[in-house]
């Protein structure tokens, strides 16, 4: 059984990262500003538990970043995949279900919004990238090729030996999930890309590639990662021992969470079946009574 030992002032080592903090209080603040200013009919597209989620997911990049999460995870390579975990795979949908496009940008300042972001959002330079890049064909491999270019170990190495490295790291995470989440939760008030048929080989076939990775990591014989040498006896672990708990929380949190993501659009497939189906009955009863 491996016993793991946390000191008092890694516990306690929270970061207060002024970016980060910055960024969760104006998202925070523009979304709540959005909705107040919303009229009661566009209000009820956000009722309380999307508002809910919304700050729950604001509330899960915190815990990644703020918390002593971000400190351990420079020490153990088990805490470095659940910091992962919760920006690639909890914060981005908690995101999405909020639909913070319209309520954000209602909550920006009018001259601001009118003046600036408005046209800057309708412009042809940022529409086109944009579109491009959450194209499925585009946005799954950016987001399975991001996964898998960070753990090559000199580009792991690199993330944490370089607080630069470390951030752009952090970005391309936290950029690629948002675009591939964007082709498997309806991104209100746009178009889906995916009809619900269609994200179920997408989401499927990301699960592959991250199960193979944490079983790699996982059975390993040696570890992969240089960096955490002399760092993880502290806490009474191996580094070996260390990547094969990082290599289970890959494997199976992280696949798991991907193929309940899966179950949810086959039960979407299912209802929308269902619903296409009684439309059709009651269009041929209507026919056949005329």
């Amino acid at each position: 059984m491996i016993a793991l030992h946390t000191s008092g002032g890694s516990l306690s080592a929270w970061s207060f990262d002024p970016l980060v903090l910055t960024f969760v209080a104006v998202a925070g603040v523009l979304y709540a500003s959005g909705i107040a200013r919303s009229p009661g009919s566009k209000r009820r597209r956000h009722p309380g538990p999307r508002v809910a989620v919304y700050y729950g997911g604001l509330l899960v990049i915190l815990a990644a970043l703020v918390s002593p999460i971000d400190h351990i995870a420079g020490e153990l390579f088990f805490v470095h995949m659940v910091q992962h975990f919760l920006l690639v795979i909890v914060a981005p949908p908690m995101l999405m279900l909020g639909a913070p496009f319209i309520p954000v940008l209602r909550g920006m300042p009018r001259d601001l919004r009118r003046e600036v972001v408005g046209p800057l959002i309708r412009s042809a330079w940022v529409r086109r990238p944009l579109r491009f890049a959450a194209h499925p064909l585009v946005a799954w491999p950016l987001y399975v090729g991001t996964l898998l270019l960070w753990h090559v170990p000199p580009a792991y190495d690199a993330a944490l030996r370089n607080e630069a490295v470390h951030l752009l790291e952090h970005a391309m995470f936290a950029g690629t999930a948002l675009l591939w989440w964007w082709n498997v939760i309806d991104p209100v008030p746009l178009r889906p890309n995916l009809s619900y048929l269609a994200r179920v080989p997408f989401v499927f076939l990301t699960t592959v590639p991250i199960f193979i990775l944490g079983a790699f990591l996982t059975y390993s014989p040696r570890p992969w990662y240089r960096f955490y040498d002399g760092l993880t006896q502290a806490y009474g672990l191996t580094p070996l021992e260390d990547q094969e708990i990082g290599g289970v929380i890959m494997w199976i949190p992280g696949s798991l969470s991907l193929m309940a993501t899966l179950l949810i659009v086959l039960l979407f497939v299912v209802r929308t079946e269902e619903r296409q189906q009684r439309e059709r009955e009651t269009v041929e009863g209507e026919a056949a009574t005329r």
